[in-house]
């Protein structure tokens, strides 16, 4: 009997041993997931919000962008656009903060794929923007690559997934 009980308190010592290391260190797919949330909270604009405080969360959003970041959307009744530089996504989003007075964003269906080098990783899900408080939400599907950068993911490339209705 004290034998068992040796090894059931074994067994849960090394239980909790490995749910305290996941947690501690989580795997690549964990933290690229950790970022889209970041990013998506990151991106709200609250109703009211101070007009320093959009800047500021402009500035903050391109932190989560490789210094080489493209971004390449295809958006229905608008043309593509193709930004490549981070100051150029810096200005749109400075520029799109500015113009909103509320913005919400969620990140669903989100599949990601590390690759073998644990250095590079695609990331594609559907991204859904309710604006200024409309009842009728903005839906894209979305590729993004990212790739390990001093042992942080940084987006390096979004771009629109082309559906047959594009």
């Amino acid at each position: 009997m004290k034998r068992l009980l040796n090894i059931a308190v074994i067994v849960a010592v090394l239980l909790a041993g490995f749910w305290i290391y996941r947690i501690l260190f989580p795997n690549d797919e964990r933290l690229i997931r950790q970022l889209l949330a970041e990013a998506a909270e990151t991106a709200e604009v609250k109703q009211n919000e101070n007009p320093l405080f959009k800047i500021a969360g402009a500035n903050k959003l391109i932190g989560f962008f490789s210094p080489d970041v493209v971004l390449k959307m295809d958006v229905p009744g608008v043309d593509t656009r193709t930004l490549d530089s981070a100051d150029e996504i810096r200005q749109a989003i400075t520029a799109a903060r500015a113009s909103l007075q509320e913005a919400r964003f969620q990140f669903n269906e989100v599949l990601v794929n590390v690759g073998a080098d644990s250095q590079s990783a695609t990331a594609q899900f559907v991204a859904i923007a309710y604006l200024n408080g409309s009842g009728d939400p903005l839906v894209q599907e979305l590729r993004m690559q990212l790739r390990k950068i001093y042992r942080r993911w940084k987006i390096s490339r979004v771009e629109t997934v082309k559906t047959l209705g594009m």
